[in-house]
């Protein structure tokens, strides 16, 4: 899986600006449009005045060797996809949070030439409902501070899809993570805890799978189900629930 992200000129009438890429395993590939070149002052002229004031056009620069004409942009990011498909033997896929990220960097390809070979080994992922999450958000916040050391930040197109590799990340983690606890029998004594100490029900059971996932005040603003995993942590986590249910905490 590979993540994409992309800056445009507005959002009225998009057309491309910069463009990144990450892998899963954080291998990466930047381009971004030559603002000194003709055709890179008439796209400025066409942005937002958020593209242009509000801290995207100022990041420019960041990443050495990125700059080129629209075409070599999309020739690049071509051969890098090909060359992914060709390592791994299998199709790329290729995560977005904005639909919009994908357009363009297809039309970017399309004008290179060879999209059609470019479109038959990658197969296009919009992740927005999973890293759009409360637990993504934390986990891109985290992604901008440490990039910050390279001097990018949030709305740099290469900053913004390592953010979004890192809520994925997060976001499956926990995903596969709580998958298994539920078919535990610890999962089970907490579903009988949340009941008051009667066999739960559904309802119950799907009351406790979202407390599981959220900060808990009663758990220092700690999610039960980080809480857990560590010695001890089961039995803590219990407490709580028979505390809830019979209404000690509020």
């Amino acid at each position: 899986m590979t993540f994409l992200d992309s800056e445009f000129s507005s959002l009225l009438e998009p057309q491309l600006l910069s463009l990144g890429l990450v892998t899963l395993d954080g291998r990466e590939h930047y381009v971004e449009l030559d603002l000194t070149t003709e055709a890179g002052q008439a796209r400025v002229k066409t942005s937002s005045d958020f593209v242009r004031y509000g801290g995207v056009l100022d990041l420019w620069g960041r990443v050495e060797g990125a700059a080129w004409d629209e075409w070599e942009m999309g020739r690049r990011t071509r051969e890098w996809l090909l060359g992914l498909a060709a390592e791994s033997g299998t199709r790329v896929e290729v995560a977005f949070d904005c639909p919009t990220d994908y357009e363009l960097m297809e039309y970017v390809i399309r004008d290179s030439g060879l999209w059609d070979r470019v479109r038959e080994v990658v197969v296009p992922t919009n992740v927005n409902l999973l890293t759009g999450t409360i637990n993504g958000e934390l986990a891109a916040e985290k992604c901008f501070r440490t990039i910050s050391k390279r001097g990018l930040r949030r709305h740099h197109a290469l900053a913004d899809a390592f953010a979004l590799r890192a809520a994925y990340i997060a976001v499956n983690g926990d995903t596969m993570a709580f998958s298994r606890f539920v078919h535990t029998p610890e999962y089970q004594r907490l579903v009988v805890a949340a009941a008051g100490g009667e066999k739960g029900d559904m309802q119950w059971e799907s009351w406790l799978r979202q407390w599981l996932m959220t900060e808990a005040r009663a758990l220092d603003g700690r999610r039960p189900i980080d809480v857990v995993q560590e010695p001890g942590g089961l039995e803590q986590v219990e407490g709580v629930l028979i505390a809830l249910a019979y209404g000690t905490y509020l």
